[in-house]
């Protein structure tokens, strides 16, 4: 099955809109994991995200890990390729994205594919389509993979960019989701991503959008979005639009339950929060 089905079966089969970032700080991490003193960082790393991704796995549609987090290990390459191995395993069906960002062209483009779907053996990754058909072409292709495209960001700077208006009167970002809908979206396997932090016409977008096409609805949470649209962006069936959370459910207030039951508590929690919308259209 390919990347973006299985997003849109778990939503139905699981009842859920919540994909759950896997962004590992160790500053932040429960102090039964850094007390480990007969582990390194790595290993720390991985206890902890294997316990969060045991807890939260019948809860979401998807992971997402943030490579940054993975980057500032000296083996984070290895971290990030048997955290996505151990997913893989341990719950068959849960795609996990790969946040990089990337964007280039040629080889270079090449050879992040060779490692991020290669190597890694990720399910999707977010790119940056700024470079235009360089980037996005090798993408197409990849008709099994989701490929989650920057659209509408969520940061307030975004617009400096994307806000920007062209000589036809749309904006920008208008611009790149006509490109993600109907030209790059031949396999079906795009995803884009639009903010929940600047008062986007969700219905008018969702309209726009293909029904079988998930959207990222960004910056729910830490980013101070809120999720009063989602209900806007649903499709036929009810589902077809997810929300990211990773500090939210990674890093909760444990007061005096466990860590991992604070985690879990966190991401139903959310989830919950997310039906609640969903059931509101």
């Amino acid at each position: 099955m390919k990347a973006n089905e299985q997003i849109l079966e778990r939503m139905k089969t699981y009842n859920t809109l919540l994909c759950c970032g896997l962004d590992p700080d160790l500053k932040k991490m429960p102090p039964e994991i850094i007390g480990k003193n007969t582990s390194d960082d790595e290993e720390k790393v991985l206890a902890f995200l294997r316990g969060v991704v045991d807890v939260t796995a019948p809860h979401v549609c998807a992971f997402k890990a943030q490579k940054a987090f993975f980057d500032v290990l000296s083996g984070g390459h290895d971290v990030l390729k048997e955290l996505i191995d151990y997913i893989h395993t341990s719950n068959p069906g849960i795609p996990v994205i790969v946040d990089c960002k990337i964007g280039d062209i040629e080889n270079t483009m090449e050879a992040y594919i060779q490692n991020l779907f290669g190597s890694v053996k990720a399910d999707g990754i977010v790119v940056n389509p700024y470079m235009g058909d360089d980037v996005m072409l090798p993408l197409v292709e990849l008709e099994d993979k989701s490929i989650v495209v920057l659209v509408k960001t969520s940061n307030p700077s975004g617009g400096i960019v994307q806000n920007v208006v062209l000589q036809d009167g749309q904006p920008l970002w208008r611009y790149m989701l006509n490109l993600v809908v109907n030209r790059w979206n031949q396999s079906e396997n795009m995803i884009p991503v639009l903010s929940s932090t600047v008062g986007l016409n969700m219905e008018e977008l969702r309209a726009i959008v293909p029904d079988n096409m998930p959207i990222l609805l960004a910056g729910v949470g830490a980013q101070g979005g809120n999720y009063a649209d989602l209900c806007k962006l649903l499709n036929s069936e009810g589902v077809g639009v997810f929300v990211n959370s990773s500090r939210g459910i990674l890093y909760p207030r444990q007061s005096q339950q466990s860590w991992q039951n604070a985690v879990e508590k966190a991401a139903v929690e959310l989830k919950e929060e997310l039906n609640k919308e969903r059931r509101s259209r």
